[in-house]
């Protein structure tokens, strides 16, 4: 599903800075994904179906948060991200996400989650699935 920025949720990237207690994530995670018991659990936009928790990219944070800095990974509840915001800047466009910090990450991390275990269909394919067999997304 494409998403077309409107003025009312793209900023220009340089004027962009996190105030106080404010968390800002990108590459929020997405994707069908097999748990480890082999249960499908289908992407639909992160509503309903997709329920689980995401891993999110710390983007930036404001100057009161001490304890996670940008560059680190954070499991966030599910649905606990606002509407995203894209960030116009000169290297490109960035999508990023507001997360109540602490309350809603369950854990932090400085290793990139998704290189762990295949979890998504595009691992699966590629790692032949749970018991040798090709998995092909519908």
């Amino acid at each position: 599903m494409s998403h077309t920025p409107t003025p009312k949720n793209r900023v220009k990237g340089d004027t962009f800075h996190p105030l106080k207690d404010k968390v800002f994530v990108s590459d929020l995670d997405a994707g069908m994904h097999l748990t480890s018991a082999g249960i499908i659990i289908p992407d639909d936009a992160m509503k309903e179906r997709g329920i689980r928790d995401r891993w999110a990219r710390v983007y930036a944070v404001g100057p009161e948060i001490t304890d996670i800095q940008s560059g680190e990974w954070v499991l966030v509840k599910h649905g606990r991200w606002t509407t995203g915001i894209d960030l116009e800047l000169t290297s490109g466009n960035v999508r990023v996400w507001a997360v109540d910090y602490p309350e809603n990450v369950l854990i932090a991390t400085d290793e990139d989650p998704r290189e762990a275990l295949p979890t998504t269909f595009d691992n699966i394919v590629r790692f032949g699935g749970r018991s040798g067999t090709s998995i092909t997304p519908p």
